[in-house]
């Protein structure tokens, strides 16, 4: 999930105007306005799955916040809730302002579980080599969001499992076109599962109209997702897999981070996981 920022102003003669947003994003997390008393309500609405982390900004002239900011909320899922209420600081209700917004998948206010331990994530039996490993000589994950991200050199077809527990967010599998092709790189078949530390599992490129899990799905350690694809920026078949975390910038916007992980046997044992290395599940 990209992080994503929306601007909106008004000029108000009385305690609420109309307003139009740009900009927005596929996943189901808004900023509405109500009328108050006082003036206006600034309320955060999730209708997804996941929790989201919010930076909002407030700026303008005559008004007065009920809290101080700038500010960063988390939204859990399936709720709402309110930011900040803001009204006319004078006598006349006259007041403008404008507002921005950044958000992501996730709490940026949890940490990760550094002692989770991660299956590999396709069947028992697979045997594939790694195609990408985290700060490998050759690697195409350079952004922040993705660079702890490995690839597994999987056949198209082979099935796909949750290298870890946790509720499934999103599921897309109607691209059917990838080669290495930039325009192409949102194009990519995906299951996003979110896990009990708030962290956010992707599993990329899947094939088309072959997901076996939906949205709001609990899933466990090893169970079908769906099946490896070549679907979106790709050189070939091949399962992208890597776990991100909301993050309050400097700045204040709210990014994805990537998020190292470790994989185990089932006998306990750390996998290695190295560049041209051969790998199985057990």
């Amino acid at each position: 999930m990209r992080s994503w920022f929306c601007f909106m102003a008004c000029l108000l003669c009385c305690p609420l105007a109309a307003a139009q947003a740009s900009g927005g994003s596929e996943y189901p997390l808004r900023i509405e306005q109500a009328k108050s008393p006082q003036g206006i309500r600034f309320v955060a609405v999730n209708d997804g799955q996941a929790p989201v982390t919010v930076f909002f900004r407030l700026d303008g002239s005559n008004i007065r916040a009920d809290k101080e900011l700038p500010l960063a909320v988390t939204i859990a899922p399936r709720t709402s809730r309110e930011i900040v209420r803001i009204s006319p600081r004078g006598r006349s209700g006259r007041f403008n302002f404008h507002f921005e917004h950044s958000a992501a998948i996730g709490d940026a206010f949890t940490p990760p579980d550094k002692d989770c331990r991660y299956r590999l994530p396709f069947g028992k039996g697979v045997r594939t080599q790694i195609v990408q490993e985290p700060g490998g000589a050759l690697t195409t994950h350079n952004s922040g969001h993705i660079r702890n991200a490995i690839d597994f050199g999987l056949p198209e077809g082979t099935l796909v499992t949750a290298a870890r527990a946790g509720t499934v967010v999103e599921v897309k599998d109607g691209f059917t076109v990838g080669r290495l092709d930039p325009s192409l790189a949102g194009q990519a078949n995906r299951v996003v599962v979110v896990h009990a530390d708030n962290t956010v599992g992707y599993y990329l490129h899947l094939a088309p109209k072959r997901a076996l899990v939906r949205p709001g799905q609990r899933i466990g350690v090893g169970e079908a997702l769906a099946y490896s694809g070549n679907t979106g920026y790709s050189g070939g078949p091949h399962l992208h897999f890597d776990v991100r975390r909301a993050a309050v910038e400097p700045g204040g916007a709210v990014t994805q981070k990537s998020v190292p992980v470790d994989f185990y046997d089932a006998a306990g044992k750390k996998i290695t996981i190295r560049e041209g290395a051969w790998v199985e599940a057990d």
